[in-house]
């Protein structure tokens, strides 16, 4: 049963408004602030290890850096016990080194983007919850993640993803939307968004304009939306604009190019674009670009000049994260680089004087001065988390396309093939053991043309073959299996997105999952045991084929 209920968000949208300063206030402490003080508050960092370095130290100490976002391929996190410990150190040693209190920030979408994976309650996902099209789902689901940050010490949240991906083959966003409709994106971003405020995480909506219509990864290269102005209107704003009209504190801009918008600059580097967002949209919070160090913004540029550019186009905090090629010791570099610029003028004193007021008020409203000894000593996991993962997962999983002869086969007791890549078979295995008439075959994900035909001839008299893809239009190795398995045979369980369909449009049977976690595999095998049916919808149009909405209930 899909919940809504009428004036969600414009209830939920009071718990933005947070008490805040005076303005008398927030300039004398603008001039409390020496100039380099306020260049560091403008930069947040990524950092190396499981604890604090000496680099790090001298980051906070020295430079007075405005936050740090943690990464779990950096070794920052490790356990939940040693993520606390690490943010406790944070917090005390900008304290006791005379810093202003630090955002601490990471990227913990929910599914396919989650740095913590260990010790804390794992959700399907984004286009997940838009298959379960349950707004109440989702605010409960950023609950008890929020909960979790929260007590692990982690003040930011780099979510919701407010991106409408309408764009089937977008390499870089997919699974991580919650669907192809405006009006989906934007019930639940907002539902997220007010629900992270709510248990005292700040709320990072991205990206800004919009990174649903790409067909570029950012981190590689400069993404291209030729969206018209007035398609954009109708697909990407809506999101952003009810988000903001909520009150979201913070947004992150995209590294996209958008000539409707600016036909010479990246959406991160272009004023008109940033100012169309403070003055058309009225967003007076914290603007945040993504991480500086993306091939994106490489070409033709370092990253300190792509930083003062970003900074004079509108953006209050400067993201330097993991990125490839970026190391840690630069940051020292772009923040000599920064304060150079405010000295001889290239950066104007009243715009750092902006940006760090607006920072300043968001973490005095948010919190981060006074110790939420509450919030700290919460359960991790949480006590519901696992529940509310395991409806999430009932209500997600979506029977596409259904196959009477599969489901009879497994009714009979008979062995039914299962193809998997062999680089998930932790997955797989899951799903094998609540469903034990499945006779489990792994292959690499990149398999040779030698396995493909071994596997052909081995399973030629099989009428009926299980088999599972991870956005396989992306990978050509797997799709070609696929198809010499022969597609009037296949029952495709989609990992990823449900788009490739679109590829193997003759295959006779289609769950769209979303997601590979245990929480999925387990709805997933009641529904072929017949304890459960498939209550899931699309959330995204597969063209052609069946439109956002369509999800059958009988396996």
């Amino acid at each position: 049963m899909k919940r809504t209920r009428t004036g969600f968000l414009f209830l939920l949208s009071f718990l933005f408004l947070l008490p805040g300063v005076s303005g008398a206030e927030g300039e004398s402490r603008i001039n409390s602030l020496s100039q380099e003080e306020k260049v560091g508050q403008i930069m947040m960092c990524y950092f190396e290890g499981p604890s604090l370095s000496a680099n790090l130290k001298r980051m906070i100490a020295d430079l007075k850096i405005g936050g740090v976002i943690l990464y779990s391929s950096r070794g920052n996190i490790v356990s939940t016990e040693q993520t606390a410990d690490l943010c406790r150190s944070l917090r005390s040693f900008a304290s006791s080194s005379g810093a202003w209190p630090l955002f601490i920030g990471i990227d913990q979408e929910g599914g396919l983007i989650q740095r913590i994976t260990e010790g804390v309650t794992r959700f399907p996902g984004n286009m997940a919850l838009g298959a379960a099209q349950d707004e109440m789902l989702a605010a409960e689901a950023a609950g008890v993640m929020a909960r979790e940050l929260s007590a692990l010490g982690i003040n930011l949240n780099f979510a919701p993803v407010a991106d409408v991906n309408n764009n089937p083959f977008n390499p870089v966003i997919g699974v991580r939307a919650f669907g192809s409709s405006p009006e989906l994106v934007s019930r639940l971003s907002g539902a997220m968004a007010s629900a992270f405020a709510k248990e005292g995480v700040i709320p990072s909506a991205k990206h800004f304009p919009g990174h649903g219509n790409t067909e570029t990864d950012s981190h590689s290269g400069l993404p291209l939306i030729s969206s018209t102005r007035k398609e954009l209107e109708k697909t990407e704003f809506p999101p952003f604009r009810t988000l903001v009209a909520s009150g979201v504190p913070m947004v992150m801009t995209a590294h996209v190019l958008v000539p409707a918008l600016d036909p010479e600059l990246p959406a991160t580097l272009s004023p008109s674009i940033l100012g169309m967002l403070r003055k058309e949209m009225g967003f007076s919070g914290v603007i945040i670009t993504d991480s500086m160090g993306m091939g994106a913004l490489k070409k033709g540029r370092t990253i300190a000049d792509a930083a003062v550019e970003a900074f004079n186009a509108g953006a209050d905090i400067l993201l330097f994260g993991a990125d490839r090629g970026y190391e840690e010791q630069e940051h020292f570099v772009i923040y000599e680089a920064l304060l150079e610029a405010c000295r001889n003028g290239t950066i104007p004193e009243q715009r750092l004087d902006d940006a760090v007021e607006k920072i300043l008020d968001l973490k005095t409203e948010a919190g981060l001065f006074r110790e939420d000894k509450e919030r700290r000593n919460a359960r991790v996991p949480c006590p519901e988390g696992e529940m509310i993962a395991h409806r999430v997962a009932a209500e997600s999983v979506t029977l596409v396309r259904s196959w009477r002869e599969a489901s009879e086969k497994i009714k009979t007791g008979e062995k039914v093939p299962l193809v998997w890549p062999e680089e998930q078979k932790a997955a797989a295995e899951i799903l094998v053991g609540v469903c034990p008439f499945f006779d489990l075959i792994t292959l690499p994900g990149k398999p040779e043309k030698e396995d493909m035909l071994l596997l052909s001839g081995r399973l030629r008299n099989q009428d009926v073959i299980f088999a599972a893809e991870y956005d396989c239009w992306k990978n050509e190795s797997w799709l070609e299996l696929l198809r010499t398995l022969e597609q009037e045979r296949l029952f495709l369980l989609s990992a990823r997105t449900p788009y490739s369909l679109l590829a193997l449009p003759e295959t006779k049977g289609f769950f769209a999952l979303y997601s590979d976690i245990p929480v999925t595999m387990k709805a997933l095998g009641k529904i072929l045991n017949g304890k459960a049916s498939p209550m899931g919808k699309l959330p995204v149009d597969l063209p052609g084929f069946f439109p956002a909405g369509w999800g059958a209930t009988e396996f």
